[in-house]
């Protein structure tokens, strides 16, 4: 298993992303992946975490 990606790695890797299909693809809610993409630190369980920062890898796989 890989690493979290950190709160600043989140934030930029959400960047340009169209949330609301990110939020329903890997099942968490838009207002907690909208705070994440702003940067806002907030209390987000270690699931959520790992949700985001596994989309974010695999995106960026696909993308490379």
């Amino acid at each position: 298993m890989e690493p979290l990606l950190t709160l600043k790695q989140i934030e930029h890797g959400l960047k340009d992303k169209r949330l609301h299909s990110v939020a329903k693809k890997i099942d968490v809610s838009y207002p907690t992946l909208r705070k994440l993409a702003d940067g806002v630190d907030n209390n987000y369980t270690y699931k959520t975490l790992e949700k985001v920062s596994k989309y974010i890898r695999r995106s960026n796989t696909l993308t490379s």
